[in-house]
């Protein structure tokens, strides 16, 4: 059994998804998110206590969206505002 990363655990718990059914990419919306991206990175070294690992850090991604998100700031800015947004619907929601 392949164990999860904290990170990946957070974000699956916020969002109510399990291991055996991922989202499917925030990117394109056109296949299953392989990676949870960083959306401010981690960094060569990590970070200290996981500070990184909130869920408004947390973006599920495609491998090529993933990759262009690292490529393109300006994708990984829209990629931040839509999980704002996700994040302030889901706060409502739950607040119904």
């Amino acid at each position: 059994m392949k164990t999860l990363k904290n990170y990946k655990k957070v974000f699956q718990k916020h969002w109510g998804f399990h291991e055996s059914d991922p989202p499917m990419c925030w990117g394109c919306y056109q296949t299953v998110a392989v990676d949870i991206h960083h959306l401010i990175p981690k960094g060569m070294g990590g970070v200290s206590k996981n500070r990184l690992n909130r869920i408004d850090n947390l973006y599920p991604l495609c491998r090529p969206c993933h990759q262009r998100a690292h490529a393109d700031k300006k994708f990984n800015e829209e990629c931040k505002e839509r999980l704002k947004e996700k994040l302030y619907e889901k706060e409502f929601e739950d607040s119904c």
